[in-house]
């Protein structure tokens, strides 16, 4: 078997299609080595979709798969299935690359015509169907650095690049990516999201773009995390009648993109906070910061967001962001997440009047 396979899910049937093809350029201007297999399921606006092997300068239409839909779960699914079939290798990386919308989902096709996305929800489902676990999976997609979306894809990945804030439609230096990992293809999951995010924080400081966020989860961490999380969640929950009016002080304060709260922004909000007295709060307000930092391996922020620290969570400032027609509260309490922390049933208090 070769060292890696570096899956790409390219789902450019939306307005990013001219940045899906300029990524491909990317990784064209590099391709494919003796070690290593770069293979990209393109849909495009304008086309059906192939699955292509991209080598230096060309690419090879591997399998014509027509039109498709890039939100249904069936089709990553077939993809994964049929790359570890064609290309097997001792490492694996799963790149899904469009746009992104946290919690409520990945991968929008406009053509599909349901104005659909992947949700939380259809992406473990794809996961669990294709049964392959990935050294790294690489979300190339907006405001995706939640616990949430970390603790879906539990048990199918060791490694979780992804950001808190929007990503750039220009995405990541493909071609330097790809160089780095030929030149040194025995990496491990762990140096491959490390390299990624540290070529993704050269590319952006050069250019000099503002709200850049890039982070490394380590997913050996997910279940210190979780119960950090339920921990506080409970210890809030016990003295929110009490402290509500400090909690949602703490709340005010907290870098949040995308309705995501920085994680170890509000705990430390909460352990500062003259308005709250309950040590139990800030002994698991502090527990939770020590679990965050030891999941996030490597983070960047560009200077103008100071607050963001890696990784965000569902956290809306208005309840009626939350209780919208019952969409989100229900989408909510259906991810993995939920069921592990008990969050909603601390938003539920929260929001109480």
């Amino acid at each position: 078997a070769d060292s890696w396979t570096v899956m790409v899910y390219m789902d450019g049937d939306n307005n990013v299609e001219s940045y899906a093809l300029r990524d491909l350029e990317e990784l064209k201007l590099t391709g494919s080595s003796d070690n290593v297999n770069y293979v990209v399921l393109l849909d495009t606006l304008e086309g059906p979709a192939n699955l292509l092997y991209v080598n230096e300068g060309t690419t090879t239409i591997v399998e014509a798969w027509g039109e498709v839909a890039m939100d249904d779960p069936a089709t990553l699914t077939e993809f994964i299935d049929t790359v570890e079939g064609l290309y097997p290798a001792t490492n694996y990386c799963l790149d899904i690359w469009d746009h992104g919308g946290g919690i409520a989902g990945i991968c929008w096709d406009d053509t599909s015509g349901m104005s659909q996305c992947l949700t939380m929800a259809e992406l473990r489902t794809a996961l669990v169907d294709a049964d392959c676990v990935f050294d790294s999976i690489v979300l190339n997609a907006c405001v995706m650095a939640q616990a949430e979306v970390a603790h879906q894809v539990n048990g199918y990945a060791d490694y979780v690049v992804f950001s808190q804030q929007n990503m750039y439609a220009l995405g990541f230096p493909y071609d330097l990516v790809a160089e780095n990992l030929n030149a040194e293809p025995t990496m491990d999951g762990r140096a491959l999201s490390l390299m990624m995010v540290e070529e993704y924080t050269v590319y952006y400081q050069s250019i000099g773009y503002k709200d850049v966020t890039i982070s490394v989860f380590d997913m050996a961490c997910l279940g210190a995390l979780a119960d950090a999380v339920k921990n506080f969640a409970s210890a809030q929950i016990a003295v929110m009648s009490t402290y509500q009016k400090g909690f949602k002080f703490a709340r005010m304060d907290t870098e949040s993109p995308s309705n995501a709260a920085d994680i170890i922004g509000y705990a430390e909000n909460v352990i500062a906070s003259e308005k709250i007295s309950d040590q139990n709060v800030k002994n698991a307000a502090q527990a939770v910061i020590y679990a965050v930092d030891a999941a996030i391996i490597a983070e960047w922020h560009s200077d103008d967001v100071e607050g963001m620290n890696g990784l965000g969570i569902w956290f809306p400032t208005k309840s009626v962001t939350y209780y919208w027609g019952a969409i989100y509260e229900a989408r909510y309490r259906a991810l993995t997440w939920d069921a592990a922390t008990g969050w909603a049933n601390f938003l539920d208090a929260y929001y109480a009047k």
